[in-house]
């Protein structure tokens, strides 16, 4: 089981709006868009819902907490060259499954693109420290709730794409798709957008992130379904849908004429 980036482009950005952010992307950042583009996902395909247990505790944000970490010093807004999700996908792909924290800092040790963003969230350190006059302690704090949290917010794609497959249809999964059109995962014509409701960033219809819709709906053939997670306040806890809220969520999905089952 395979999805190519070339799968994404072909069923997603043939036309419309995801076709011009497609192109809009290659010419902005061309260096990205090759490694994004080579890259196949096949490790997610081979995860199984019961390897997330030993992901429950023992994570990068302690007891960091993003109120107190953002209102030192806020660093919510910092996009790096690589999209964080495209670095998380690779490691994915260079451990054959699933990776702890750990596991990730020394991915980005060792690959190439890896390096390439350690030293670019190093530079923007010494930037809040040099430039802007921010404390370096609290700095790194904000920094590794930043990454941190994206990591999680990785782990729960995956999540949702195996427990989807568990239940028999057939979900997929590629970063151009997660990073460029908002898909976290998709079963057939039908798209799913997971997130923590945040009035802040999104909750419901509302909210500052732009929405899957947004760059499909012209094309007329998707379908669009969210997955909306109650918030949790439990630090330094992988947070993973509830039960019920996969269960509606693959309810809904059944509901739509073009899903895809395996």
């Amino acid at each position: 089981m395979m999805t190519t980036a070339a799968d994404v482009e072909r069923f997603f950005a043939s036309e419309g709006r995801a076709r011009r952010e497609l192109e809009s992307w290659r010419r902005r950042k061309p260096e990205v868009a090759e490694r994004v583009m080579a890259h196949a996902s096949v490790a997610p395909y081979g995860v199984r819902s019961e390897e997330f247990s030993r992901f429950r505790s023992g994570h990068p944000l302690g007891q960091i907490a993003s109120k107190a970490a953002y209102k030192e010093v806020d660093i919510q807004n910092w996009r790096p060259d690589f999209a964080m999700v495209h670095l998380f996908h690779f490691c994915l792909e260079a451990n054959g499954g699933l990776f702890s924290y750990e596991d990730f800092r020394q991915f980005c040790r060792t690959d190439d693109t890896g390096r390439a963003f350690s030293q670019q969230a190093q530079r923007t350190l010494q930037e809040l420290v040099e430039v802007d006059g921010h404390d370096p302690e609290a700095s790194k704090r904000a920094m590794t709730w930043r990454v941190g949290n994206a990591y999680y917010s990785f782990l729960r794609e995956i999540y949702l794409v195996t427990t989807f497959r568990e239940a028999g249809l057939d979900a997929r999964i590629h970063p151009l798709a997660d990073a460029l059109f908002r898909v976290d995962a998709w079963c057939g014509t039908a798209t799913v957008e997971m997130y923590v409701a945040n009035p802040r960033f999104k909750q419901g219809q509302t909210g500052r992130k732009a929405k899957t819709a947004e760059y499909l709906e012209d094309q007329g053939r998707f379908g669009f379904v969210r997955l909306e997670m109650k918030p949790q306040h439990r630090h330094g806890v992988l947070h993973l849908p509830t039960r019920d809220e996969v269960d509606r969520c693959i309810s809904d999905l059944r509901q739509w004429r073009g899903v895809a089952y395996i």
